[in-house]
């Protein structure tokens, strides 16, 4: 059995606090740099965001990974994979070893999305769980 951890989403509190202090994503700048131009209180060069600023980059993040995670979910459910909430996370599961599994989401083209919301081994691919490490 091989298992695959896709990430959801981090407690509300971590994924606000990395909002709020840099080093932020470069998309993530250029939306407090656009809002700055409107709003006194978000000072970009000072490392000041406001609250509702960070909360709307919170939003556009996780509506992006959750959008990539659902994508995901679909193209493993197509191919045969069971699919679990265990936590902040889905675990996918298929009957197959890992290298067969990296072969087939290779050839689905969907290993490459998956590398944006899952665990990653040492060579940056799609961690595979065996058995029951998952």
């Amino acid at each position: 059995m091989t298992a695959v951890r896709l990430h959801l989403f981090d407690e509300p509190g971590e994924e606000l606090a990395r909002a709020l202090k840099p080093p932020w994503p470069r998309w993530m700048r250029r939306l407090y740099e656009l809002e700055e131009s409107s709003n006194e209180a978000i000072d970009t060069g000072h490392a000041e965001v406001t609250a509702s600023a960070a909360t709307s980059a919170v939003s556009e993040a996780l509506r992006h990974r959750l959008d990539l995670v659902a994508f995901v979910a679909a193209v493993l459910e197509g191919l045969g994979w069971e699919i679990e909430l265990r936590g902040n996370d889905l675990v996918a599961t298929a009957r197959m070893t890992p290298y067969e599994a990296r072969r087939v989401l290779e050839d689905e083209g969907v290993a490459g999305p998956m590398c944006a919301v899952c665990d990653m081994d040492e060579a940056g691919w799609p961690r595979m769980w065996y058995g029951g490490d998952a």
